[in-house]
């Protein structure tokens, strides 16, 4: 497992991505804030040879973490490489103004959004 500092303006705290493997899932833990300026973070971390290897992925936001409207568009594009590669991605435990928003602009229809990490994973 392994954090990357994901860079923050002065107001918020720095934001972190550990990363564990579970099969051919890899699990992001996302603590903190992501934002736009997550777009490097996020890159550094879907770049690593185990990740590439995975053929599913799971955002994990369990750890007090919340995306902002520029961290969705950064969801997005990290969709957009997953495809690409064939992999599926997943999201667990948003909390429910997140989990509102992936309903309200459609992605809990494209990348299946769910209460608990079990759920997720089962739905691989």
């Amino acid at each position: 497992m392994r954090g990357i500092p994901i860079e923050e303006g002065k107001v918020r705290a720095n934001s972190q991505i550990s990363i564990r493997h579970e099969g051919d899932i890899a699990i992001f833990d996302i603590t903190g804030y992501l934002t736009d300026a997550s777009e490097s973070t996020l890159t550094e971390a879907y770049a690593e040879d185990a990740v590439q290897g995975a053929g599913k992925l799971l955002l994990n936001f369990e750890r007090r973490s919340f995306i902002t409207s520029s961290g969705f568009g950064e969801i997005i594009k990290l969709l957009w490489r997953i495809r690409d590669r064939g992999q599926v991605l997943r999201v667990a435990h948003p909390s429910n103004q997140v989990r509102n928003i992936f309903n309200t602009i459609g992605l809990s229809q494209s990348i299946g959004v769910f209460a608990s990490e079990a759920a997720a994973l089962e739905d691989f």
